[in-house]
């Protein structure tokens, strides 16, 4: 079932030179969490101020749970839309308790405001702080008040802005996981903005990419990660690599080694191949490998990354464990798995 239509959607603000948003157009289902990402200025905040009310597109049409509430003119208020809203400074009251905060959008719901608040506070883990105030709790809880505030009058959908980044990474994986579960357990349906990659991988079950105020693809995080339909999808969740490389009919000559591939028939010359560094493999023995000399490694702890060159100074980096020590200037084999191809024009 779908919950909220965007249909051809565009948003030009007075004295820009662009759309901030053009032409958009997607669905979101019931219990789905979307994630809008894309760097600054993409419009993927301009698309959550348009669902919300906050802000008025220029053309096309916004439907909410069936019901049109953007049409021409025509404008449904935001207080009347059931929009949930989480701001990304959580905008909490400091002078109310957490659970007075939590009551205060229920004056007009036609529910007890003492009951519901207790009982939403309660499934955000929140039972023991009802008259603590704001300032008393630590990010993430602060976090979990404005979520409870904005889910506490049943809407339609939820909107987050920006909702992990004023934790702290240590914090941000738990609050994360505690966020989805949450929305999830609700089954309310929910649409955040990030800039963070890891943000929308993890927690999303499709993401949007947006560049320019164009979307460029709208897909789960798996599909948009090894099957993205533009470079700068592909791009976006880490660079990848590219090879240069000339097919024969027994594979592909690259200034790393000879790579065995029988896709390479149905090339003629030039091809580009594409890679992640998590699909090369370091190899132990020169069989059937390509090989590249170590220009630098860079330690994250869980893994490294290793920056190899070939003999005409291009370069391209592998993802491997970060356990064995590879000495500067160096050479080791290695092997790529699962790469695309793409014919170089």
């Amino acid at each position: 079932m779908t919950i909220l239509e965007l249909n051809c959607i565009d948003k030009k603000y007075s004295q820009a030179e662009n759309y901030a948003v053009k032409n958009i157009s997607f669905e979101v289902k019931k219990g789905e969490i979307l994630a809008l990402v894309g760097e600054s200025g993409s419009g993927k905040t301009t698309l959550l101020r348009l669902i919300s009310g906050l802000e008025h597109p220029d053309a096309g049409y916004i439907s909410l749970s069936g019901n049109k509430i953007v049409e021409g003119k025509k404008s449904v208020p935001p207080n009347k839309r059931k929009v949930g809203m989480v701001f990304q400074d959580y905008a909490l009251f400091p002078h109310l308790t957490i659970l007075e905060n939590v009551k205060f959008g229920l004056k007009e719901s036609g529910v007890d405001p003492e009951k519901t608040a207790k009982a939403t506070l309660n499934m955000v883990g929140l039972s023991e702080n009802f008259n603590k105030y704001p300032h008393q709790l630590s990010g993430g809880q602060q976090q979990r008040v404005a979520l409870a505030r904005a889910i506490a009058p049943n809407p339609s959908i939820l909107l987050l802005d920006e909702p992990f980044s004023n934790l702290d990474a240590m914090l941000k994986d738990q609050v994360r996981e505690e966020i989805r579960q949450i929305i999830k357990e609700t089954g309310v349906t929910a649409i955040f903005v990030t800039h963070d990659t890891r943000d929308a991988l993890s927690t999303a079950d499709r993401i949007a990419i947006l560049h320019k105020g164009y979307l460029q693809q709208l897909d789960t995080p798996r599909k948009l990660y090894e099957h993205p339909v533009n470079a700068y999808v592909g791009n976006f969740f880490g660079r990848r690599n590219e090879i240069l490389a000339t097919a024969t009919e027994d594979g592909f000559y690259t200034s790393f080694g000879f790579i065995a591939d029988e896709r390479s028939k149905k090339f003629h010359g030039k091809v580009r191949i594409i890679f992640r560094p998590e699909q090369g493999k370091i190899k132990k023995s020169p069989r059937q490998a390509l090989n590249g000399r170590i220009l630098k490694t860079a330690y994250y702890g869980d893994h490294q990354i290793i920056k190899l060159s070939d003999d005409e100074g291009k370069s391209i980096s592998i993802r491997t464990n970060p356990y064995k020590v590879f000495p500067a200037n160096s050479r080791i084999f290695f092997s790529i798995r699962d790469f695309e191809l793409e014919e170089a024009f």
